[in-house]
């Protein structure tokens, strides 16, 4: 048997695709079948799957450990998230609260994994979090924190993070209505004794999914 008390960042979805986040290798068929035969209850009651769930919900699972571990995550994807955390530099927290987190991001690195293959800081920050205790294997089964905005590979800057479902779209909702304000600084040769404006393009090979400056 196994227990799971909803918590703030697992409100408010359907009970069956939280039950999907938690048995990702099960078929619906089978959780439906399993709440229909009510090996699968919510509050100690048979539930539909199309139900929303709420804080301080409890779902029951009547299912043995080798069920449950046959259905859970595979192990090989926790496998590339430790090869994904490898090699990254130790990320410099900047501010941090319950709902937030704030990194400077090195250039050289990638704000989010463009493929299975190259780490990026969104596993870094997960990696942070799980260090400090923050999240755990269990509750990132059903909700995995993440970066709000992106840099390109070679800038350095200022990352947002979202700890929680709520930290999440509060800073993602302000990056898109754009009430936060992003300024960005760059580095010339030589010395600027007037004030200008100076015009550049970049053009994007989308054969390459490259991009290159073009005066």
């Amino acid at each position: 048997m196994k227990q799971f008390e909803i918590g703030a960042n697992e409100a408010g979805q359907r009970l069956d695709k939280y039950l999907k986040k938690l048995l990702p290798q099960a078929e619906s068929s089978f959780i439906y079948k399993m709440l229909r035969k009510k090996n699968i209850v919510l509050n100690k009651k048979k539930a539909e799957g199309s139900v929303h769930l709420t804080v301080g919900d409890s779902v029951t699972l009547y299912l043995s450990d080798e069920t449950f571990e046959k259905f859970g995550p595979a192990k090989t994807s926790d496998r590339a998230f430790e090869k994904a955390t490898q090699n990254i530099p130790h990320i410099q927290v900047l501010y941090e609260d319950a709902d937030i987190l704030i990194v400077n991001k090195p250039a050289g690195v990638l704000s989010q994994k463009a493929d299975a293959s190259e780490p990026s800081m969104n596993e870094r920050v997960i990696q942070y979090l799980l260090d400090t205790g923050a999240v755990t294997a269990r509750t990132l089964r059903t909700f995995r924190p993440s970066v709000c905005n992106r840099l390109d590979r070679n800038t350095s800057g200022i990352l947002i993070a979202g700890k929680s479902l709520s930290g999440l779209q509060m800073m993602s909702a302000q990056l898109k209505n754009r009430s936060m304000q992003k300024y960005y600084r760059c580095i010339v040769d030589g010395i600027l004794t007037e004030g200008n404006h100076l015009k550049g393009y970049l053009y994007k090979d989308k054969r390459k999914i490259k991009s290159k400056f073009i005066k």
